[in-house]
């Protein structure tokens, strides 16, 4: 019985196949379109989001394919919770040592999401929440970058002037402070999974940059610098996240957002 039930569930198949192909249609449509309902919302966001992934993505640092699909239905999210739980620890700058796979992950699946440079969402104030500088990167931005506190050094973009200046808080009373001028570039850039131009870099000289401490009169660095960029990765109304051309990493919260997150 059970045999033959199959045999005929086989041949109506196998029939209705025949039909769509003598009507110069194909049955391959139908199957794919099967087993896309068939996929998990994660799958189904991965599916998507694979298409934008950056072209020298590391797959392997990123802990493998499964890894990838798994944290696929929110990596923003996934990028929030691990930010707020280590500041929430106690720790003065969150760190990712021991989920490095997981952070790498992240990066590559917000990419993904064909979130790059845009100028009106930008504008403002943002606080820097994470940073991990590239081996490439000055030896005084790494001693800054270490003493600095999360969320307490603040990066403004002003839209009008296309300028975007920081400070830094470096030995309790001391300050670092640093203009750059930036402009957009059209290339390099990627295409979001419908096939949209997203523009990924901005050029960057720096044009001021000056050290102050306590009461004391300003101190000028020689950071003034031209032909530096910055690679956005992904952004929206909440995070900012970045590379530069040195290799560093900065993710960066809204000050209210982080506000926000912390009072949860």
């Amino acid at each position: 019985m059970k045999l033959s039930f199959l045999l005929t569930n086989l041949f109506a198949f196998l029939s209705a196949s025949s039909a769509f192909q003598g009507r110069g249609l194909s049955s391959k449509p139908r199957v794919n379109t099967i087993l896309r309902s068939t996929l998990s919302p994660s799958a189904e966001k991965f599916a998507l989001l694979k298409k934008a992934f950056p072209e020298d993505a590391n797959v392997v640092k990123a802990g493998g394919w499964y890894n990838l699909q798994k944290l696929a239905a929110d990596p923003k999210g996934e990028l929030v919770d691990m930010v707020v739980s280590g500041l929430k620890e106690g720790k003065k700058m969150v760190e990712f040592k021991s989920d490095e796979e997981k952070l790498e992950a992240l990066l590559i699946l917000l990419y993904g999401m064909g979130k790059g440079f845009e100028a009106d969402m930008v504008d403002g104030d943002w606080a820097l929440v994470f940073s991990r500088q590239g081996k490439k990167s000055p030896r005084f931005q790494k001693l800054v970058g270490k003493k600095e506190k999360a969320g307490f050094t603040l990066n403004t973009f002003d839209i009008d002037s296309m300028t975007f200046s920081g400070d830094a808080k470096i030995l309790k009373k001391g300050l670092v402070h640093s203009t750059v001028k930036y402009d957009p570039l059209s290339s390099p850039y990627s295409k979001t999974s419908d096939g949209k131009i997203v523009l990924r870099r901005i050029g960057c000289d720096i044009v001021k940059a000056y050290f102050k401490f306590w009461k004391l009169p300003k101190l000028s660095l020689p950071l003034k610098r031209k032909g530096g960029f910055l690679e956005f990765i992904y952004i929206d109304k909440d995070i900012r996240i970045t590379k530069g051309n040195r290799g560093g990493l900065f993710v960066h919260f809204r000050p209210d957002f982080l506000e926000e997150q912390l009072a949860k």
